[in-house]
């Protein structure tokens, strides 16, 4: 029996350690390890690259010198990034921080003496920081649209919808991580991005495009952008460019979704330790 109590002390002490509440100390090391292991990986290239094109199509409809179309870098440069591209880089970017380690069997990291949970935590919030990374590219882009006389959101407007998409989806990073983890990288980028465009797609044009946060992306930066969900340009009294409560909602669902589906994460990569 004494044995018995012995043999399973270890497992019960790395299971309390592996559920109790994270301290910042943790999550600030794993954070650095996965800054580190992406310092040269295709995250960051990512983050870089994808938003490139529709920051070209935005800067030249937009009128570098002037005469651009209205709305033109709204829909070129925020729009169809935001409906088109942005969830296929955000779900590129989430595996690709997930397959650091996951094609080892995750033992480079459940081996660290290190809780589980604050390496998840640390993955999630590196790969977000990625998604918003490259929402900035696209905010560079407006801006120096903005300082060539073009026609685009103002410098405050582009920052909050850089913001606000990141927000957005949030949701998708820690989606994408359980699900390459655990059923590869088909899965882990195919059924999030599917979830993403259809979803914001057809909630787009809803009036409680605000619960769902793949219809936020599209909706709730339309006060800053001034275009609709299908890149044309706002109407004057479209209740979609007024700044109101379902704007507010919609990033508050959005992050309360983002909230529970990375506390689920954490605690199923927290279960993998006692395997």
């Amino acid at each position: 029996m004494s044995s018995q109590v012995a043999q399973g002390a270890p497992r019960a002490n790395a299971r309390e350690r592996s559920c109790r509440p994270r301290c910042g100390g943790a999550f600030a090391r794993a954070f650095k390890g996965e800054a580190l292991k992406g310092r040269r990986a295709a995250p960051r290239k990512i983050a870089l690259i994808a938003p490139l094109p529709f920051c070209a199509l935005g800067m030249s409809a937009g009128g570098m010198g002037g005469g651009g179309a209205v709305g033109a870098f709204s829909t070129y440069g925020w729009n169809w990034w935001c409906a088109l591209m942005l969830p296929i880089a955000a779900a590129l970017m989430a595996a690709s921080v997930a397959n650091i380690d996951a094609r080892q069997g995750l033992r480079p990291v459940l081996g660290l003496p290190l809780p589980p949970a604050a390496t998840w935590w640390a993955k999630a919030a590196y790969a977000l920081s990625l998604v918003f990374a490259a929402n900035l590219v696209v905010f560079a882009a407006n801006v120096v649209v903005v300082a060539a006389g073009g026609g685009a959101p103002t410098v405050l407007a582009g920052l909050a919808t850089a913001v606000m998409v990141t927000v957005a989806s949030s949701w998708m990073v820690p989606a994408v991580l359980f699900l390459t983890m655990r059923f590869g990288t088909l899965a882990g980028i195919v059924v999030p991005v599917l979830v993403q465009i259809t979803v914001g797609i057809v909630m787009g044009w809803s009036d409680v495009w605000f619960l769902f946060p793949m219809a936020s992306a599209l909706c709730a930066p339309a006060p800053f952008t001034g275009v609709a969900p299908s890149g044309v340009p706002l109407a004057s009294g479209d209740a979609l460019g007024m700044l109101g409560w379902q704007t507010a909602a919609g990033l508050g669902v959005s992050a309360a979704l983002f909230a529970l589906l990375a506390v689920l994460g954490a605690r199923w990569f927290s279960g993998r330790e006692v395997r």
